[in-house]
């Protein structure tokens, strides 16, 4: 119990002290990959400095979320083989860039001669920035759970489809037409009854359903007031003031 419990002390301070070295190399990168892409704009490009130093901080953030989503997300299968080559071929990228990004600020400050594959390579490390664009949107494609969830709406769109169908074949057979039939007779029927179009004087009250004795309604005359069918309540001695 005892060498159990102090391998996973040794354990948590090895990731611990690994974490903080990788944390700290990725910000050295970061930091002359930012340097690097500056000096292609002018001094006085404030928001363009500003959206290429966000966008050189995603890429540093991009290799310091990868090792958290093969621990934590894609853990199996296609998921975590296709995260471990994109994971691989960014940090491939991210050294190129650093050794090319090192180069060019020597050359601007020292007057060093940048190798000429250095030179002709320059102007595609910006490439970087459409990888990582690139590799954690086929990440989250490839997430189980949304494959899933794409499987699922394809098979309600597929059934809703299936029934629409169905639903055609019915109203071209002989009962779909005995239906159609009976509802259009049915709305005729209401649409067209002869009560709709009467001239007939219209009667209100207790003479609308009393056809044998009609209550005429005679504007000359005033309606007579209806009478109360329950007696006033007594009030107690108590509400009376």
């Amino acid at each position: 119990m005892t060498e159990k419990s102090e391998f996973e002390k040794g354990r948590s301070a090895a990731q611990i002290f690994g974490g903080i070295v990788y944390a700290g190399v990725v910000l050295a990168a970061t930091t002359l990959f930012i340097s690097f892409i500056l000096t292609a704009f002018p001094p006085d490009a404030y928001f363009s400095r500003f959206v290429m130093g966000i966008a050189g901080l995603l890429i540093g953030g991009s290799m310091l979320a990868f090792p958290i989503a093969l621990h934590n997300w894609a853990i199996s299968g296609t998921h975590r083989n296709v995260t471990t080559g994109l994971y691989y071929g960014e940090m491939l990228i991210i050294a190129v860039n650093t050794i090319v990004s090192f180069g060019s600020l020597l050359a601007e400050y020292t007057g060093y001669q940048m190798p000429e594959w250095a030179m002709l390579y320059e102007p595609f490390s910006v490439g970087s920035i459409v990888y990582t664009l690139a590799a954690w949107g086929t990440v989250f494609l490839l997430d189980p759970q949304a494959k899933a969830k794409a499987q699922e709406l394809e098979s309600e769109q597929k059934f809703i489809r299936r029934v629409a169908e169905k639903k055609l074949e019915f109203l071209d057979s002989q009962e779909g037409e005995d239906v159609v039939m009976a509802v259009a007779q049915a709305d005729i029927a209401e649409q067209f009854s002869p009560e709709r179009f009467s001239k007939e004087r219209k009667r209100f009250g207790s003479g609308k359903s009393k056809a044998e004795k009609p209550i005429p309604v005679d504007p000359q005359q005033p309606f007579v007031a209806k009478q109360a069918t329950t007696e006033t309540p007594t009030l107690g001695d108590d509400f009376r003031g």
